[in-house]
């Protein structure tokens, strides 16, 4: 047992000291070990930029601030004009101009756009296409406040959006007796005129007032602005709703609509960035809306707002609401079931009941003289050696770099035109299934739009005034007035809130003066030049208003240059 035992200890006392020489270090003598210095962790990999994108979306190669690709002063493609003139809105492509057929529906259309129709009315803004798009393009601000919106008008709603119970979404100055009449003022509004029915006037009657405000550039050069205020009276079927809501809009240009209505909706609405992911500020909405025309959802492009899909619809719509002329696809007259003066009215004209105040033939001559009215070439570019202006360059250069092109897109391709679903035009009327319209198919076009929402910022009041800027609440002198901050109508419309608009097409741009030197600039035309518009963008085109101010006057001059050659 004890030889047992003696075993048992050494076994013990060699454990022992294994485990001493684990725990100090393999016999290292008697130091302490070196302490482990901590480890500093790798700094994790700076993330790889994004690659360029080889493409945009068009599947073209992308646009470069710097250079200036070959083909861009032929904004519309083989849709562009080389007038220039005071007819420049108004010219047809010359693929048009050579073929006797088209030319001859061109023509036509151009026309029936001039003419006043038989039963227009019983309310309405103008008498003409042409009366709202003087030669094609813009409309007019009156000029004082005893001159009526003739080539202007005033949207009108709920504060939600609605129609006004009484007025509908959009005011009528007029009767049609002004018109019809040697006196224009005979179908004027009157406060309460056509309350009983009697008596037919036009609805209401809006005004502007306009406060000078100044600013500054970065550099201290001051600047001048002209804020809007307006203002409604003579209500002529009574009060408008308590929440109502206006919208003052001048009536844009036409040409280069067929165009814009071609570009693929995929390719815009890859420029959408509702709730700007990428950062960079910019939120563009592509809005979809019911065509009147097919009763299909279809990208909206056209209105201030984005409201309609495509040129027919527009011009339907623009027949009923602003001349009150009745067509296919916009039957009803304009007036609401509270307006008795104005049904009763439209019960004598020679059509009624499902007749229609215009016809297929006229509605789809209309539509081929709007979708082929061509775009003006540009200017600053010399043909001869392929070479543009230095401060045309230098401010195209500035506009890239500014961030303009985030909103106003320079280029697009357009994809296969189809013929009007109204059918082919010919000498002998309207036949089944039209041929695609080769002029505006598959065209390279510099339109500088992405038919995008943006919100623009600002907000608007309205209040009721007597005509000394008392507050009060009722009577015939008692004015409704709308005052806004920035470019805000705060009136809903379609998908558009109060604060959105569609970013307008650029071409043109330099000579809207040219063809009309009253012209003005915005929706509402409260900017008398192009630099004022620029200073009146808010909202999501902040930044790019902020980055031109900071521009020196030499750079600034070179930007307004480049819109000026658009």
């Amino acid at each position: 047992m004890f030889s047992s035992s003696n075993s048992k200890l050494k076994i013990l006392a060699t454990t022992f000291l294994l485990s001493l020489t684990v725990s100090c270090g393999g016999g290292g003598g008697d130091s302490a070990p070196e302490p482990t210095p901590p480890t500093t962790p790798e700094p994790p990999p700076t993330p790889e930029p994004p690659p360029e994108p080889t493409t945009d979306h068009s599947g073209l190669s992308p646009l470069s601030a710097s250079e200036i690709v070959e083909g861009e002063h032929l904004s519309g493609g083989a849709a562009t004009t080389v007038i220039v003139n005071d007819e420049a809105f108004g010219q047809m492509p010359n693929a048009v101009q050579d073929d006797f057929t088209l030319n001859a529906n061109f023509k036509a259309g151009n026309f029936v756009f001039r003419r006043q129709h038989d039963n227009m009315g019983p309310l309405l803004n103008s008498a003409t296409c042409q009366g709202c798009h003087l030669k094609d393009g813009r409309g007019l601000v009156p000029r004082a406040e005893d001159e009526p919106m003739l080539s202007m008008f005033m949207r009108i709603s709920q504060s939600d959006g609605s129609p006004d119970p009484i007025y509908g979404n959009q005011l009528q100055t007029f009767a049609v007796q002004s018109f019809t009449t040697s006196d224009r003022d005979s179908g004027l509004p009157v406060a309460g005129g056509s309350i009983n029915g009697d008596r037919l006037l036009g609805e209401a009657y809006a005004f502007i007032r306009y406060q000078e405000i100044t600013g500054q550039y970065d550099d201290g050069t001051e600047y001048s602005l002209r804020q809007p205020t307006y203002f409604i009276k003579d209500l002529s079927y009574g009060d408008f709703n308590d929440s109502v809501r206006f919208s003052p809009r001048v009536s844009p240009s036409v040409f280069g609509s067929g165009l814009l209505a071609e570009i693929p909706a995929a390719n815009i609405q890859q420029l959408a960035d509702e709730n700007d992911a990428n950062g960079d500020g910019i939120s563009g909405r592509a809005v979809m809306v019911t065509n009147s025309v097919n009763q299909q959802q279809e990208l909206a492009r056209f209105g201030y707002k984005l409201t309609t899909t495509n040129v027919l619809q527009q011009s339907a719509g623009a027949y009923r609401g602003d001349m009150g002329i009745t067509n296919k696809f916009a039957t009803a007259e304009p007036c609401t079931d509270q307006q008795l003066a104005c049904n009763l009215a439209a019960e004598q004209e020679t059509t009624s009941g499902d007749e229609l105040d215009l016809d297929d033939v006229r509605l789809a001559e209309v539509e081929f003289y709007v979708r082929t009215l061509a775009v003006p070439q540009r200017r600053g570019f010399d043909s001869s050696n392929g070479t543009w202006q230095t401060d045309v360059s230098s401010g195209r250069e500035l506009f890239f770099n500014t961030g303009c092109v985030d909103c106003h897109t320079p280029r697009h391709v357009t994809g296969e035109a189809a013929g009007s679903v109204l059918g082919e035009l010919s000498l002998s009327g309207l036949s089944p299934n039209a041929e695609p319209i080769e002029v505006l198919s598959n065209q390279t076009i510099y339109p500088y739009t992405d038919l995008l929402l943006h919100d623009m910022g600002g907000s608007c009041q309205v209040t009721r005034e007597l005509n000394d800027g008392t507050s009060c609440q009722a009577g015939d002198a008692c004015f409704y007035v709308q005052r806004c901050e920035g470019l805000a109508d705060d009136r809903p419309e379609g998908q558009a809130t109060g604060t959105e608009w569609r970013t307008p097409p650029l071409w043109g741009l330099g000579l809207v003066k040219t063809v009309n030197s009253e012209a003005t600039f915005l929706h509402d035309g409260r900017a008398r030049t192009i630099e004022e518009a620029i200073l009146w963008h808010g909202g999501e085109a902040k930044s790019a208003q902020q980055a031109f101010k900071a521009l020196s006057k030499a750079e600034r001059d070179q930007l307004l240059a480049f819109l000026n050659s658009l």
